[in-house]
């Protein structure tokens, strides 16, 4: 696969899962129990989607490194991101095992940080993206 389809398919993937993300948020909130399960799930496979394009990319081509001016402001954005992109992984894990096996008490308390990890490397992914494309 080349550079810029596997960067398109991690852009994608880890798009849609930040956007089922939210909208799994405001399902839950509707008390739509169903769909808000159906988004979620969605959004961890995507997720998953997201670490093999990214796993092949990142192995098959080495990463570039930033130019620009504002490296201050990159390193701050990467290195946050990588942080949270690591615990990310298993907390997710954690949250829809939660879920799905109905200890929802336990689900409800670790869920709303895990949303907010997984929404903030979502967004911070694309913002690595764009300065890499710019600087």
């Amino acid at each position: 696969m080349s550079y810029e389809l596997l960067t398109g398919l991690s852009l994608i993937t880890i798009g849609l899962s930040g956007i089922l993300i939210l909208s799994g948020l405001v399902l839950i909130k509707l008390g739509k129990r169903e769909w808000h399960r159906r988004a979620m799930l969605t959004a961890s496979i995507l997720a998953l989607l997201f670490l093999v394009f990214y796993g092949i990319k990142y192995f098959s081509y080495p990463p570039k490194p930033y130019e620009g001016p504002m490296k201050g402001l990159y390193l701050f954005v990467l290195i946050s991101h990588s942080i949270l992109a690591a615990i990310n992984l298993p907390l997710a894990v954690v949250t829809v095992f939660f879920g799905l096996t109905g200890r929802l008490e336990k689900h409800r308390k670790v869920a709303p940080y895990t949303a907010g990890v997984w929404i903030y490397v979502a967004i911070t992914g694309w913002l690595i993206y764009a300065f890499l494309s710019i600087g």
